[in-house]
């Protein structure tokens, strides 16, 4: 699994971005140069999970925002808002 690699930070919640910034829990997508990083806050705790595609990395972040029981992001792909 060279294409990938996971990190932890500790984030404070007052910096957290997204819909469920103030419970804690957020996921987004976020492009690094030649890179896609996965963001997971979960009960505070920033995760960073990075992918060579960006196929990939959306892929993982619906299934992430499903466990946390977060609103998903449509498919742009299907063609449907």
């Amino acid at each position: 699994m060279d294409h990938m690699q996971q990190t932890m930070e500790n984030r404070t919640p007052d910096t957290l971005a997204g819909p469920g910034a103030l419970a804690g829990m957020a996921v987004t997508v976020v492009a690094d140069r030649d890179e896609w990083n996965v963001v997971i806050v979960e009960d505070g705790v920033e995760r960073r999970q990075s992918f060579v595609q960006h196929d990939w990395a959306l892929s993982y972040a619906r299934g992430q925002r499903l466990r946390l029981g977060l609103p998903t992001i449509p498919d742009p792909s299907s063609g449907t808002a």
